[in-house]
């Protein structure tokens, strides 16, 4: 089930995050933006799981992935200690990517390291020649992931820092409706990550100005294949007695619409 990746890089990219470049071409192949992996790059035996990480770039042409992460604990120092040239361990890719429309306007909410796997989205939406208006937020400037990707990618990157210093730390949905309302630029759909509460003000927007939200939902996961099921959520579903079902965030997430998720 695990295929072997290279390293080909890894480096610090600001104060709190890492990107490492793996070499692993089937995976490169097959993956789609909104995907994830399970990666495994020690021996120790404290560490029992593998650690789920969204795909930040995927360049099937180099055949390599790019994983942009946040040290949180033993699994993650781990990873940090592994250098170029040195194997991990790799299942996927996992989970149901994002669908792109054929034309018209993405916007890209993040929330600090939520940012990473919008990455992917907005650079295959790019490619398409489709618009990408995106919006990022953290404590401040210089803990905001992949800055200088984003504004390659997008017409606009809007950002907004918890300390006042950018847009007065206003939520990015306030910022989104600012740039439908006051610019007049149409949206026809919206995907989100890293914080619940945007997710929850697109749910409210998203009649109010006729888009389509999702949410990239991060759970703990110890299999990532849908055997354990102990990333499951709420979902709607008014054909069940509870008027809800449990659906697995590795299986059929990690993307989902945010007006059927159960908050």
């Amino acid at each position: 089930m695990y295929v072997k990746g290279k390293i080909v890089d890894h480096k610090q990219v600001d104060v709190e995050h890492r990107l490492i470049i793996i070499e692993q071409e089937e995976i490169a192949r097959q993956a789609r933006p909104g995907q994830f992996i399970m990666l495994r790059a020690w021996e120790r035996r404290d560490i029992v799981l593998p650690r789920p990480f969204s795909l930040y770039r995927i360049l099937p042409e180099k055949g390599q992935l790019q994983i942009l992460y946040k040290i949180r604990g033993k699994a993650t120092m781990e990873i940090a200690n592994r250098k170029p040239g040195e194997e991990v361990a790799i299942i996927g890719p996992l989970g149901r990517g994002v669908t792109l429309p054929e034309r018209g306007n993405i916007a890209l909410l993040g929330r600090g390291i939520g940012a990473a796997p919008l990455m992917a989205i907005g650079e295959a939406a790019y490619s398409r020649g489709l618009g990408v208006y995106t919006f990022l937020s953290a404590k401040k400037k210089d803990l905001i992931p992949g800055l200088n990707d984003f504004e390659r990618v997008a017409q606009k990157v809007t950002l907004s820092t918890d300390d006042g210093e950018i847009n007065e730390g206003r939520l990015l949905t306030f910022l989104l409706e600012d740039l439908i309302t006051a610019e007049g630029v149409e949206i026809n759909i919206v995907f989100t990550c890293g914080s619940r509460r945007l997710a929850k003000g697109l749910y409210s927007m998203e009649q109010k100005y006729n888009f389509t939200a999702y949410v990239l939902l991060e759970e703990i996961m110890a299999c990532g294949i849908g055997s354990c099921k102990g990333c499951v959520c709420k979902v709607k579903n008014p054909d069940t007695p509870e008027g809800f079902v449990y659906k697995r965030v590795c299986q059929e997430g990690p993307v989902f619409p945010v007006s059927e998720v159960i908050w």
